[in-house]
């Protein structure tokens, strides 16, 4: 993937659909820390985050990327559009923060009264952007386990980040949430879509449906890495617009790389942002979903709570990939 220099929207009053053509991307396979990621793009003043919209929005028949990208910056959900931690913004001053806010709260209460989620789910949370600041706003999208090839492609005023886990700490952390309990529609640590991906891939390499079936656990999170990276990673690697981030090297020098995902993306460094990884940089909290953590640990836990066989299990599967260069530090425990 080449460098470029981002094209900054240009001075004066646009819309949300012309500010949209220049949205950031954030994707990558889930349990990588597409959500840190993604609230550390937040955190700049200037952006306006989506959280998950694919989720909340159908993917449009035509499958125009221009007003799929349109359709996901206008979803305004609760979930998608107050994705805490939230942070000012320049283009929302703050009395219009305050009542936004307290409207979230509200809605937020009223979603945990008895069969009112499903109603609640589908309201809108407006934004209130002041016009003038829609100048110098940035829309960011997170989306989950989305292939923004198309995107990409169709729209060079993107910026893509793709956000790559080493194979271990994902799989570690998949089978974390699988012994909490987190997950309610994975079916022998596959969900549905993902399975058939997963074996139709391993049967492509010579992996036979009855042989990935007898494999281990970690062994078939780790083909199921292989196949949701390396197919991305194939038809986004042309593309100038896309930066793959090492997870491990964002948690160990977050500063630095997020510095250079900005320039990247054509976001300035603020004050705003460096507070907010000192926060989430340094916090030990475990929560499953957070993104306050220590992140030196959370990047290298797997190495002191995976066991031996789950680790080699993984690398077996995993050694042959050409994905391994974008990998921080790939040396076993």
């Amino acid at each position: 993937m080449g460098s470029v220099k981002p094209d900054h929207l240009a001075p004066g009053t646009m819309s949300l659909e012309e500010a949209a053509a220049g949205a950031i991307l954030i994707v990558g396979a889930p349990r990588s820390g597409t959500t840190w990621l993604a609230k550390i793009v937040d955190s700049h003043p200037d952006v306006l985050y989506r959280h998950e919209p694919d989720e909340a929005v159908p993917s449009l028949p035509d499958s125009d990327p221009a007003r799929q990208i349109v359709a996901w910056a206008k979803a305004r959900t609760l979930r998608t559009a107050v994705k805490r931690p939230t942070f000012p913004k320049s283009f929302i001053t703050p009395p219009r923060a305050m009542i936004r806010a307290g409207l979230a709260h509200v809605l937020g209460g009223v979603a945990r009264l008895p069969g009112a989620a499903a109603h609640v789910a589908r309201l809108p949370v407006p934004d209130l952007v002041v016009r003038e600041g829609l100048a110098r706003l940035r829309v960011a999208l997170k989306l989950v386990n989305w292939n923004s090839a198309a995107i990409a492609r169709a729209l060079p005023r993107t910026r893509h980040l793709f956000i790559l886990r080493h194979p271990c700490g994902q799989a570690a952390s998949i089978m974390r949430g699988l012994a909490q309990q987190r997950f309610h529609d994975i079916a022998d640590g596959l969900a549905p879509s993902d399975a058939a991906r997963t074996k139709a891939y391993a049967e492509r390499h010579g992996v036979s449906a009855r042989a990935f079936a007898e494999l281990p656990l970690p062994a078939r999170l780790a083909w199921n890495w292989r196949a949701f990276n390396e197919t991305a990673l194939a038809s986004l690697e042309t593309q100038e617009n896309v930066r793959v981030v090492s997870y491990e090297a964002l948690c160990a020098e977050p500063v630095r790389v997020t510095r250079s995902l900005f320039e990247f993306a054509g976001l300035s460094w603020d004050g705003q942002t460096e507070a907010f990884l000192a926060s989430s940089t340094q916090t030990r909290d475990d929560a499953y979903f957070g993104v306050m953590r220590h992140s030196a640990d959370a990047a290298s836990q797997w190495r002191r709570k995976m066991s031996p066989e789950d680790q080699r299990a993984v690398l077996d599967v995993v050694s042959a990939s050409p994905l391994t260069v974008h990998l921080h530090d790939w040396a076993p425990a």
